[in-house]
């Protein structure tokens, strides 16, 4: 089956971009301009970031982000998904007082698609003082030979050392869905999302294979569980016992209840839903007081027929009873959080190459905004989407639902119009069809 990559809808990517164009003064137009600003916090960076993804807080106190680059000038298809490649992914630091960027590696592989969005480097974390970062779509497939999708150690002159070939244990060791036929969307050697690290270990969540990996540092990969039913797995966060959350995405058209938090006992491999409720999560971590709160990149039901708009993410608090409550709302395609004590530093605008870092400070003393009415509509409501049937699996490709041969039953520019594919931090989260 043919795929596409869809991405941002060009209207709607060219107009953001040329919307928000950086002051060079610490903060970014896109508060003062047309792209929302967020609910609590400020932007700190004072120059674009690369389609910024995951983060880290090394031991020098300085804020580390993967960016998942531009793409470059070489063509490239893989399975049906034209794009292009070329090393502008890189690693940067930012110092949480000034917002001021360094490079500590670049020239790493990324690849985006023909609209632009783009994967590549997508998280970083520290075991002691040493660096590691994720990279996805990389190795032969995708035009990077002798670079695979994996783990690396960054030195401190900025080269990078392969230590787990990800991707070739994915290769060697398809889940269950890809040996049975009932995922058609593939990517070859998957696409690892996000990183966490404990004892020494790297654990790493799959966005395309669904799984949840771990990694010794001597390149050592096995297989912690894998994610029922296609769910597009994403953040990862773990407690001090080494109990694992991860949140989920959920697949085209993103009902809410496809968003979730799960708990995973990383002993047994038994999965338990936390919470529901919130469309398209991309990560989850704990906060002040040990809370658990979840990231929204995107909600689709506020987007309302743009499906996909800036000012729709949300940073949300994962309640006791099952829920999930917002608390800073107006992000804009949020990707990945952090918390260092009571300050949150999310990588906003990070499906764009205009992203910035919000930092959030006394967050547990924010104000959740107060709910808004909703407005009377000036206009017949758009139907809502409803789950079709007969279709086997999930499917990546024009954004539309398929028919009994593959195709889709909607035209490739309603598609555009409706709906997108996400290149999630290091993984492609595209758009999914059940």
């Amino acid at each position: 089956m043919r795929r596409k990559l869809l991405v941002l809808p060009l209207v709607a990517f060219a107009a953001i971009a040329g919307a928000v164009a950086f002051a060079g003064n610490g903060t970014s137009s896109a508060q003062e301009g047309p792209l929302p600003a967020p609910s609590a916090g400020k932007v700190i960076t004072t120059e674009p970031l690369l389609q910024p993804k995951g983060l880290a807080m090394g031991p020098d106190g300085m804020l580390y982000v993967a960016e998942s680059g531009s793409g470059g000038t070489t063509p490239i298809t893989v399975d049906g998904g034209e794009g292009t490649i070329g090393n502008t992914g890189r690693i940067s630091k930012i110092d949480p007082n000034t917002g001021a960027r360094t490079t500590v590696a670049d020239g790493l592989p990324s690849h985006a698609s023909s609209e632009g969005e783009a994967v590549g480097p997508a998280d970083v974390a520290f075991i002691g003082s040493t660096l590691y970062y994720l990279q996805t779509h990389a190795g032969e497939a995708y035009g990077f030979p002798g670079t695979p999708t994996g783990i690396y150690r960054v030195t401190a002159t900025g080269d990078t050392v392969l230590v787990a070939d990800l991707g070739q244990f994915n290769i060697d060791n398809p889940v269950d869905a890809i040996t049975d036929g009932t995922q058609p969307d593939v990517e070859v050697g998957g696409n690892p999302y996000s990183m966490q690290t404990r004892l020494s270990q790297f654990y790493v969540v799959d966005g395309n294979h669904n799984r949840l990996l771990r990694s010794t540092t001597g390149g050592a990969v096995s297989q912690v569980v894998e994610f029922p039913d296609h769910p597009v797995s994403t953040g990862i966060d773990i407690t001090s016992d080494g109990t694992i959350y991860v949140s989920y995405l959920g697949v085209g058209p993103f009902f809410p209840e496809d968003g979730k938090v799960v708990r995973v006992n990383p002993t047994t491999g038994v999965i338990t839903q936390v919470a529901a409720g919130v469309a398209m999560l991309t990560d989850v971590e704990f906060g002040p007081g040990n809370q658990l709160y979840a990231l929204q990149i995107n909600d689709p039901q506020e987007a309302g027929e743009a499906f996909f708009a800036p000012g729709t993410g949300k940073i949300v608090k994962v309640n006791g009873d099952g829920t999930m409550s917002p608390i800073v709302t107006g992000l804009s395609f949020p990707t990945f959080m952090l918390f260092d004590g009571d300050t949150a530093y999310v990588s906003n605008m990070g499906i764009a190459p205009i992203g910035s870092i919000v930092k959030i400070e006394n967050f547990s003393a924010v104000t959740p905004p107060a709910p808004q009415p909703t407005a009377a509509p000036t206009q017949a409501p758009v139907a809502t989407p409803t789950r079709p049937g007969g279709i086997t699996g999930p499917d990546t490709g024009s954004g539309g639902f398929a028919d009994s041969d593959g195709g889709s039953v909607l035209p490739f520019a309603l598609a555009l119009a409706a709906g997108v594919a996400i290149l999630g931090s290091g993984a492609l989260l595209r758009m999914k069809r059940r």
